[in-house]
C-alpha cells in the first residue's frame, strides 16, 4: 500500500493559483458592527444599505463564519435587496485583486438562489460599472453549502486610482418560497503571490453518536480525503471516511463515542486541489452527539396559537424553539406534534443560544424577516380553545412539552387578540406549561428574540412537601410547593417498612406512586425524602414524613359534636367532627348541609377536594377562619381546624345540622337556643357539646352548654361536656354524683346513664328532696333502648335553681313481662366547686 501511495503521489498535478497575499487590505468580520446604513460605516470603509442587530437584512452572524467564526450575513426578501460596499486603494498594489469567501445557507423551504452580482465606482454615491455576477444564478442556491473562495480583478481603468468602490448586491433570486442567506468571510484585496498554503482542519466536531465531521479551510482531494489511513482517533481508524461539498469529511466508527469525553484525532496526507499537503495535524477536541438531544436542551419558547390579521406580526402560526443547551443541535428527525398531528423536522444545526422559528411551508415567507425559519412538510395546526405541544427527538425521546388553554391567557381580552404566549425563563428544567404568559411587546409576539416577559430572577427556594393524598387507584400522590425535575425521581424515595414499588411519576409539582402490593390501610409508614431538584436546581431538605393511607369512612363512624351556631361579634361560625373509631378515616368527600323548608337537603358544601383525614379518636372543626376561631378560643390553639370558602346557613334561632357521606345523610342534628344550660343569661359564643357519642345526635339531652371552665367552646379538641358510657354492668350510674349548676370549674349538670339486658324496658326517671318532694321529672314512662342518658342542670321543673344539698334519683323501671326494678341513686348540687 505505501506503494501504491508514492505513486500516486508521484503523478499528483501540481496547480499554482492565487492565495499568498502581501500588504492586503483584509476583513474577517470579528469586530462588532455599528448598526449604521449608508452613507455611514459599519466596519471602517464599509458600508450597507440597512444593516441590523437582528438577524435580518445585513447582519453579524456570530458563528457561521469559516471554522464557526463571525462572519457577514446578508438576507434578501421580496422587499429587500441586499448593498454592502467597501472601499479600496488599487494605488497601493501593483496588480490588485479581489478574494474572498462566500456561500449560501438553507432559510426556509423557498427554492430561491441568491443572485450577486459585483459592480465598480469611483465614489461612495456615484455610478457603478463593469457589473458581473458571483458565479452562477445558481451558484447561491437555498442550501447548507460550504465556503468557496472567489476572485475578481480591478477594471483596468481604475487600477491606479487612490480610492475605487466596490459594491456587492444581494438580490431576492427566481423561484418561490424564501431565498438562501448569504455568506461572506476573510475578504482579501491586494497583491496576489503563488499559492503554496496547505489545506488545514478548520474544523472538527460530533455529527451522530458513532460520527464526527471535519471542516477543512479550502476544497480537498477527493481521493486522498477518502482513504481511510489517512485518520485516526485515539489510535482507531475509522469504518469509512466520506467526503461531502469539497471540504467536509465524515468518519463513522464502529462503537459509539462518549459524549463529553475528549478525543485525539490525528489527520495526514491531505491535499488541496492544488496539491499542497496538509501537514500531519493532530488535534484534541470533546465530543458531543447533536443528535442526542435531551429533555429541556431545546426548549419550546412560545407559541402563536391563534394569530389576528389586524396585528403587526403576519397572521400565521409559529412556534419558537431556544437552544438552552452548551452544544450544537442537528434537528433533522425531531418530531414536532400537538395533539391530533405530528410532523418531522428537516436538516438544520441550530448554535446554543439561538432561536428558531417553525411554521408551515407556506408561511416562512412572512417569517424570514423575523430570524431562522424552518417549515415541516406538514404543519400541525394549533388549536385555539387549548392544545399539547411536544418536541421528540429522534429516537422519540421526549425533550419538551407545553400545555395551554384559553385560560393561560388570563382573559377574554387576552385569547383572543392574537397575543403569543410566552416562557418567563427559558433555562429552568421544568415542564413551564404554569409559567406562560401573553407577550407583552407591542408586536403582541416575539418571534426570533428574546421573550417580552423574560425573567431570569434566581429562585433560592428550595422544594418543600405540601401534603400527601391517595388517589381513587390506591396510587400515593405527593404535592410539593413548586414544580420539580425528574433527575434522579426514582433514587429520592425511601420507605419504610420496605414498599415494593411499580411505577413513578411526575407531572409539574406532584409525583406520584403506584406500588406492586399496593399501599397498606391503616398501617403507618415512614417516608424519607432526598436530593429532588427544583427548576433552578434547588435541593430540598432532607425531609422525614409519616403516611397513613386511611379507610374511607362509612356512615355511624364519623359524627357531629360540636357546634357554634350563635357565635361572637364578627367570628365566624363552626362545626366538629369526631372519628368515633379506633382507625385514621378519609372523609375527603363528606359533606355539610342544611334543611331547606321543605325538609330537604339545601346549601351543600363539600369538606375537600383533597385528602383530608381524621386519625383515631380525633377531633376536626369545620370553620371558615380557623385564626380566628384560635383566638376566640385559645385553649383550643393546638387543636384541628379546617378551613372551607362557606358553611352552609345555620342561623342563630335555630336549624339543622346534615353530615353527608357523598349523597347520603349520615347524622342530623335539630338544634335551637333551648338546648343550652338554662343559667345561661347570654348564649352568644357558646357551643353546643355532645355527651356521649353512643347516643343519637337527635336525643335532646345529648347535647349542652360548653363549660365556662373551657372557654364556652372547644373547637378541634375533646369535649367538655363528656361522658364515655363505661357502666361496667351497672344498670344505672351517675357522673359526676356532685356538680355545681353555675360552678366555674367541672361541669354545670350531672349524666344519668343507663344499660339494660334487652329492649322493651318503660321507664320513669324523677328527681326528689331529702322531704320527699319531686323536684324533677326527667322522663314519664318512656319506652327505652338498650343504653342512653338524661341529664339534669340542678333546675325544677319551672326551670329555677335549686338549693345546695342532697337528692335522691329515683328509676322505676317494669316491662311487658309484668318485672319491675326500682333503684335510688343519690347526687349532690353543692355550690363553687
Amino acid at each position: 500500500m505505501r506503494l501504491v501511495l508514492l505513486f500516486v503521489l508521484a503523478f499528483l498535478p501540481v496547480i499554482r493559483s492565487s492565495l499568498a497575499l502581501q500588504n492586503p487590505f483584509q476583513e474577517s468580520f470579528e469586530n462588532d458592527f455599528s448598526i449604521e446604513s449608508i452613507p455611514n460605516s459599519f466596519l471602517p470603509n464599509w458600508y450597507g444599505n440597512e444593516v441590523r442587530s437582528t438577524s435580518s437584512r445585513i447582519f453579524q452572524s456570530s458563528s457561521l463564519g469559516i471554522g464557526e467564526s463571525k462572519c457577514l450575513a446578508i438576507q434578501p426578501i421580496s422587499t429587500f435587496d441586499g448593498e454592502v460596499i467597501v472601499r479600496l486603494i488599487p494605488s497601493d498594489y501593483l496588480d490588485p485583486k479581489v478574494q474572498f469567501w462566500a456561500k449560501s445557507i438553507k432559510n426556509g423551504l423557498g427554492t430561491r438562489a441568491a443572485q450577486v452580482f459585483i459592480s465598480w465606482a469611483e465614489n461612495l454615491e456615484g455610478n457603478f460599472e463593469n457589473r458581473v455576477q458571483v458565479g452562477n444564478e445558481n451558484e447561491f442556491f437555498n442550501e447548507d453549502q460550504e465556503f468557496k473562495k472567489f476572485t475578481f480583478e480591478v477594471p483596468e481603468n481604475l487600477q491606479g486610482k487612490t480610492e475605487v468602490y466596490l459594491k456587492f448586491e444581494i438580490e431576492y433570486g427566481e423561484g418561490s418560497g424564501s431565498c438562501s442567506r448569504f455568506l461572506m468571510d476573510d475578504f482579501f484585496f491586494g497583491d496576489v503571490v503563488e499559492d503554496i498554503t496547505p489545506p488545514r482542519v478548520s474544523m472538527v466536531r460530533g455529527y451522530d453518536s458513532n460520527q464526527i465531521e471535519i471542516a477543512f479551510s479550502e476544497p480537498i482531494d477527493p481521493v486522498f480525503s477518502q482513504i481511510q489511513l489517512n485518520y485516526k482517533l485515539d489510535q482507531n481508524e475509522p469504518l469509512e471516511a466520506k467526503l461531502e461539498e469539497d471540504s467536509l469529511v465524515y468518519l463513522t466508527f464502529e462503537e459509539e463515542l462518549q459524549i463529553g469525553e475528549s478525543y485525539e484525532l490525528e489527520v495526514r496526507q491531505i491535499p488541496d486541489m492544488e496539491g499542497n499537503f496538509l501537514m500531519d495535524t493532530t488535534l484534541t477536541f470533546e465530543f458531543s452527539d447533536p443528535t442526542n438531544i435531551q429533555w429541556k436542551e431545546l426548549v419550546i419558547n412560545e407559541i402563536m396559537p391563534a394569530p389576528k390579521a389586524e396585528n403587526d406580526l403576519p397572521n400565521v402560526e409559529y412556534i419558537e424553539l431556544f437552544h438552552a443547551g452548551e452544544y450544537p443541535l442537528r434537528l433533522g428527525g425531531m418530531t414536532l406534534a400537538n395533539s391530533r398531528n405530528e410532523a418531522v423536522l428537516p436538516e438544520y444545526w441550530l448554535a446554543p443560544g439561538d432561536f428558531l422559528i417553525l411554521t408551515s411551508e407556506n408561511s416562512g415567507n412572512e417569517m424570514e424577516v423575523y430570524g431562522n425559519v424552518l417549515g415541516p412538510d406538514s404543519w400541525p395546526t394549533l388549536l385555539n380553545s387549548g392544545d399539547q405541544i411536544s418536541i421528540k427527538n429522534d429516537q422519540g425521546e421526549l425533550v419538551d412539552q407545553i400545555d395551554y388553554s384559553t385560560a393561560t391567557w388570563g382573559g377574554s381580552e387576552w385569547s383572543g387578540g392574537g397575543y403569543s404566549l410566552e416562557l418567563e425563563n427559558p433555562f429552568l428544567q421544568c415542564d413551564q406549561s404554569d409559567s406562560l404568559l401573553p407577550s407583552i411587546d407591542p408586536s403582541r409576539g416575539t418571534p426570533g428574540k428574546i421573550n417580552s416577559v423574560f425573567d431570569e430572577t434566581p429562585d433560592l427556594e428550595a422544594p418543600q412537601l405540601i401534603q400527601y393524598e391517595f388517589g381513587e387507584t390506591g396510587n400515593l400522590i405527593l404535592t410539593f410547593s413548586e414544580s420539580l425535575q425528574e433527575v434522579g425521581l426514582n433514587d429520592s424515595f425511601q420507605f419504610s417498612p420496605f414498599l415494593g414499588i411499580d411505577s413513578v411519576w411526575l407531572i409539574r409539582n406532584q409525583i406520584s406512586f403506584s406500588f406492586q402490593e399496593g399501599f397498606p390501610e391503616n398501617e403507618l409508614v415512614k417516608l424519607s425524602i432526598s436530593d429532588l431538584l427544583d427548576c433552578s436546581g434547588n435541593s430540598i431538605a432532607t425531609t422525614e414524613v409519616e403516611i397513613i393511607r386511611p379507610s374511607e369512612a362509612k356512615i355511624g363512624e364519623v359524627m357531629i359534636n360540636e357546634v357554634l351556631f350563635n357565635p361572637k361579634s364578627g367570628s365566624p361560625k363552626f362545626v366538629e367532627l369526631v372519628n368515633a373509631t379506633d382507625k385514621y378515616l378519609g372523609i375527603k368527600n363528606w359533606n355539610l348541609a342544611n334543611w331547606d323548608d321543605l325538609g330537604e337537603v339545601n346549601q351543600v358544601r363539600g369538606l375537600s377536594e383533597s385528602s383530608l383525614i381524621l386519625p383515631p379518636k380525633g377531633y376536626l372543626a369545620i370553620t371558615t377562619d380557623a385564626s380566628r376561631e384560635k383566638m376566640d378560643y385559645p385553649k383550643s390553639i393546638d387543636g384541628d381546624f379546617h378551613e372551607i370558602a362557606s358553611l352552609p346557613s345555620y342561623p342563630i334561632s335555630g336549624g339543622t345540622v346534615v353530615l353527608m357521606q357523598g349523597a347520603s345523610i349520615a347524622e342530623t342534628f335539630t338544634y335551637s337556643e333551648d338546648l343550652h344550660h338554662p343559667l345561661l343569661q347570654d348564649t352568644k359564643g357558646v357551643s353546643l357539646e355532645r355527651v356521649s357519642l353512643d347516643s343519637s345526635a337527635d336525643w335532646i339531652p345529648n347535647w349542652h352548654s360548653a363549660s365556662e371552665s373551657e372557654g364556652f367552646a372547644t373547637p378541634g379538641r375533646k369535649n367538655s361536656q363528656v361522658i364515655q358510657n363505661e357502666l361496667v354492668g351497672n344498670i344505672i350510674q351517675i357522673s359526676p354524683e356532685a356538680f355545681d349548676p353555675e360552678g366555674s370549674n367541672g361541669q354545670t349538670f350531672t349524666t344519668i346513664s343507663y344499660e339494660l339486658d334487652q329492649a322493651g324496658w318503660i321507664g320513669s326517671f324523677r328527681i326528689y328532696d331529702l322531704a320527699g318532694r319531686m323536684v324533677s321529672s326527667l322522663s314519664e314512662n318512656d319506652l327505652l333502648a338498650t343504653r342512653g342518658l338524661y341529664t339534669w342542670t340542678g333546675t325544677d321543673q319551672n326551670g329555677k335553681l335549686v338549693r345546695s344539698g342532697y337528692y335522691v334519683l329515683l328509676v322505676e323501671l317494669f316491662n311487658l313481662e309484668g318485672e319491675k326494678i326500682s333503684i335510688k341513686k343519690t347526687i349532690v348540687v353543692a355550690q363553687r366547686l
